[in-house]
């Protein structure tokens, strides 16, 4: 009976932790490093300073969406399986980024920064979607973008992907449920 009940505690300490915690994201600051701690919002820096980055609410679609709007299955959506997405509204982001390395801070934990993630969206006739995958970890954007994450002060963290981005429109999130921060990236030269 012991050993169930420790077994319990495992499986509910491991769901715990797979559930991304609030995010509070970092205020915009005029100069180049906002490291006072008392960031509330996403943001990117514009080349002069720190600048919001709004967040949309996006919703799944696919195969494995429930009727809530959340992904449940387990799909193997790069086998030509059936597929599941997070989609966003519009064919187009209003924020637009010319540096394919853009820079990110999120006030947050060491755990919620490192949640973020960054995914290509493709764009349809309406909106912007991307595949996910769930998994015992939690869910995966398949078309996700690596980040690196640094520590710049207690509570706040600075994201960029390692390789520059492609033309093309992005989000940021952590899950499939929470709201997408998403962008454009063009080609700079136009």
């Amino acid at each position: 009976m012991n050993r169930r009940l420790l077994i319990l505690a495992i499986l509910a300490a491991a769901l715990a932790g797979a559930v991304p915690p609030a995010i509070r994201v970092a205020t915009p600051q005029a100069e180049e490093d906002p490291a006072d701690g008392d960031a509330t919002e996403l943001t990117f820096f514009d080349g002069s300073g720190w600048v919001p980055l709004n967040r949309h609410a996006g919703w799944v679609s696919g195969a494995g969406a429930t009727v809530a709007g959340t992904a449940t299955a387990t799909l193997k959506s790069k086998l030509d399986g059936p597929k599941t997405y997070v989609v966003i509204a519009g064919t187009t982001s209003e924020t637009i980024l010319a540096d394919p390395k853009p820079r990110f801070r999120i006030a947050s934990d060491r755990t919620g920064a490192f949640r973020l993630q960054l995914a290509q969206f493709e764009v349809t006739d309406e909106n912007r979607a991307t595949t996910i995958e769930r998994t015992s970890r939690g869910t995966f954007f398949t078309k996700g973008v690596d980040l690196e994450v640094m520590k710049i002060s207690e509570g706040l963290w600075e994201v960029r992907p390692t390789k520059s981005l492609q033309p093309g429109e992005y989000g940021l999130a952590t899950s499939d449920t929470d709201p997408v921060a998403d962008f454009a990236v063009i080609e700079k030269g136009y």
